[in-house]
């Protein structure tokens, strides 16, 4: 006897897609990533070059230079010195009057230079080299005030000779010490343009290898990107092309459920119609058959507008068109028997005559879910009253919806909109699909939703519809007069 091999189901396209989607998405990320590295390490490179070449190039303005100038006019005010000191001298050998005034003044202007130069930052080195310089500086002022004093004493010889044996010694000893700290700074000031000139061939060469660096991780993180973007939008492709076939099945099964319900509503509203007729005027039961022929058509015009809804794709049907009044005054018939056996008050504030650009159905069952949640969740409130509000909001149309009851709680506030949520410990049966189908109608048709709530005091729920064009009032005036 043979037996029969069962065949494999077949593997769907995309799971092996969706199976290297983990690995594609960190392939990306890393190339990504590497890109982004490259350019952050090449301009924090860059910027800490451009750092050092900044404070080479600020210590070079700012200390080195500004030095070497101080140190340099200091140099000639010393030699300036000499020279006055030395003629001077030769004026009082020759009998001829002395005037110590231009002395004192040079003697001045080189001690505001040195001063100047000590204010400067000091490079390694030169606080040695200064002491050198503050040595011979000593030795040359005592020197100098012996000749000035020789000469006021009227001993111009002795101040000649002395001018001749130490002083001029002097004056050469201490400009070869200002020299040295001339030096000493200049050699720093080429030591940092050589500096400032290695760091930017350094620091060009090195950005020049990063930049590169990540050109090249970018391309190909846009290369493996724009293949798997191709990929994902054939896998998008084959899958929209799946859910406009579930979609067709979809409309086919809710015709044939709109059909399976509207059906033997239409039995049930034949057999209250033949009931009515046989029933006397004035009979108790003719107003209970009333209300029940009553609410079969609202179940109707629901069941229609929400199968409308479906079949334009999640989208309202152009230039469709509901008066708000019938649908409120057609609502009151159903829920105000309610209202009346809970005890408790459902009222409709006045409001003026206006349409929404939806089907009667939409705005029904919109009004409708809103209404007998209000109605439902009423509990053991003091006062239990259920107010319906139709404001004018421009260009929408909104409508509130206002209860007395216990008020929504803090937790589930944010998501009472969304399909199964319902409070905890909730003693009224039900799914938690009434305020979600609110919710996607409203938003599908162009409208908003919300809630005002006060725990202990009861909620508000408001929805706007868009208004209703002019053009829709003319296309329903025409269906009804054709319909007529």
């Amino acid at each position: 006897m043979k037996t029969r091999r069962l065949k494999a189901p077949a593997k769907s396209k995309s799971s092996p897609m969706i199976e290297r989607l983990p690995s594609i998405l960190l392939s990306l990320f890393a190339a990504f990533f590497a890109a982004i590295a490259s350019f952050v390490i090449s301009a924090a490179y860059a910027e800490h070059r451009a750092a050092e070449i900044d404070a080479a190039a600020m210590s070079l303005a700012e200390n080195a230079t500004p030095s070497i100038m101080h140190l340099a006019a200091a140099r000639a005010e010393l030699r300036h010195t000499e020279a006055l000191l030395s003629d001077l001298v030769n004026n009082a050998v020759l009998g001829r009057p002395v005037d110590r005034h231009e002395i004192d003044q040079a003697r001045g202007n080189l001690s505001r230079s040195l001063d100047a130069y000590l204010g400067m930052p000091v490079y390694p080195g030169e606080r040695k080299q200064w002491q050198t310089v503050a040595q011979e500086l000593g030795k040359l002022g005592l020197d100098a005030d012996r000749v000035l004093s020789l000469v006021a004493n009227g001993h111009p010889d002795e101040a000649d000779k002395l001018m001749d044996d130490a002083l001029q010694a002097d004056f050469n000893a201490t400009s070869e010490a200002v020299m040295a700290s001339i030096e000493l700074n200049a050699r720093q000031a080429r030591r940092m343009a050589i500096e400032i000139a290695a760091n930017r061939v350094r620091a060009r060469r090195i950005a020049l290898v990063l930049n590169t660096a990540s050109v090249t991780f970018a391309l190909l993180a846009c290369a493996a990107a724009a293949v798997q973007v191709r990929r994902h939008v054939r896998l998008l492709w084959q899958h929209s092309v799946l859910l406009e076939r579930r979609a067709d099945e979809l409309e086919q099964f809710a015709g044939r459920v709109a059909h399976d319900v509207l059906s033997p509503l239409g039995t049930v509203a034949l057999a209250l119609d033949l009931a009515l007729r046989r029933c006397g005027e004035g009979e108790p039961a003719q107003k209970s058959l009333e209300r029940g022929r009553q609410a079969i058509i609202r179940v109707k015009r629901m069941t229609d507008g929400l199968l409308e809804f479906a079949r334009a794709g999640a989208r309202p049907e152009p230039g469709a068109r509901a008066e708000v009044h019938p649908v409120i005054d057609d609502l009151m018939v159903e829920l105000a028997p309610v209202a009346v056996e809970l005890g408790a008050e459902l009222r409709v504030e006045p409001f003026a005559p206006c349409a929404v650009a939806a089907s009667p159905g939409v705005l029904t069952s919109v009004l409708a879910n809103l209404s007998r949640n209000a109605l439902k969740y009423l509990g053991d409130a003091a006062v239990c009253r259920v107010s319906i509000r139709v404001l004018d909001a421009r260009d929408a149309v909104r409508i509130e919806v206002e209860d007395t009851g216990p008020g929504i709680a803090p937790a589930i506030e944010q998501t009472v909109f969304e399909p199964h949520v319902r409070a905890k410990g909730a003693r009224v049966p039900g799914l938690g699909l009434g305020l979600a189908t609110v919710k996607r109608l409203t938003e599908a048709h162009g409208g908003r939703v919300g809630l005002r709530t006060v725990v202990g005091k009861g909620s508000l729920f408001w929805f706007e519809l868009p208004k209703a064009s002019t053009e829709a009032a003319h296309t329903s005036e025409i269906d009804a007069s054709t319909s007529e």
